[in-house]
């Protein structure tokens, strides 16, 4: 069973700064999509029976990068043109908004989490892929199984361009196997599959790591109770695949 606890949704940095600044000390040197996905985990790992135990899947932005780190390659690729590299120093931490698993280690380091991770890749659809693995871990430790832990995070965050005015978004979701209230609804939510069809044409689609997990939460905040069944809107896929998730919420 996969019982969402909690979920977060973080798009203002500048709120992130006032309201948290302990928080801002620590993800200030990533770039906005790492920066909004750690803000809003820490929203609800509060949740969390034990943030060290709990598994931890992380999403990569399907738009990684800072401005920064694109303006360096700039610098590289004018001076190949002309023949010369010119100045190449970059600040070490820029190097980092080329890791696709960043937000997951980041997390880890500061909760001293020693559970199973799993970093999914930037490409369209993977949040899909997200839910299906809080499925599959969280209906394990529902066997006993001694490995798989009691709860799981799924996080993501992403942006729209790697500009200067570059805008993000960053969503964190815990779930456990337990039978513990969302509280928003103050009712049990429970993830029961994530239902897949392939498309008979490849759909156009917008990459984007956080945005469909965004849409899916109110989604569920507007149903209230009983059965939801969630068409995933098609550009939120893979483009080869119809998604639908069920989902149970408690009178």
């Amino acid at each position: 069973m996969a019982y969402l606890v909690a979920a977060a949704e973080r798009r203002d940095l500048g709120a992130i700064q006032k309201s948290s600044p302990e928080t801002w000390r620590r993800i200030r040197r990533y770039n906005l999509p790492i920066q909004l996905a750690l803000a809003a985990a820490e929203e609800v790992i509060a949740a969390a029976r034990d943030p060290r135990t709990t598994a931890v899947i992380s999403l990569a932005p399907c738009q990684p990068g800072s401005a920064d780190l694109y303006r360096w390659g700039d610098v590289v690729t004018a001076g190949m043109a002309s023949g010369t590299l010119g100045d190449l120093r970059m600040n070490p931490t820029q190097t980092l908004h080329a890791v696709d698993n960043l937000a997951m280690s980041a997390f880890a380091i500061a909760y001293g989490n020693q559970a199973e991770c799993l970093g999914l890749g930037g490409a369209a659809g993977q949040a899909w892929c997200g839910l299906e693995a809080v499925v599959e871990k969280l209906d394990l430790a529902e066997t006993g199984d001694t490995v798989s832990a009691e709860e799981t995070l799924l996080m993501a965050g992403d942006q729209d361009t790697t500009g200067e005015s570059a805008t993000g978004i960053g969503v964190a979701l815990l779930f456990s196997k337990h039978a513990v209230a969302y509280g928003p609804l103050a009712r049990t939510v429970r993830l029961i599959r994530v239902e897949r069809l392939a498309q008979p044409y490849p759909a156009n689609v917008r990459p984007h790591a956080a945005a469909g997990l965004c849409e899916f939460i109110a989604a569920i905040r507007k149903q209230k109770q009983g059965l939801l069944s969630y068409a995933v809107p098609v550009e939120q896929t893979d483009g080869l695949c119809s998604v639908n998730i069920v989902v149970e919420i408690s009178s």
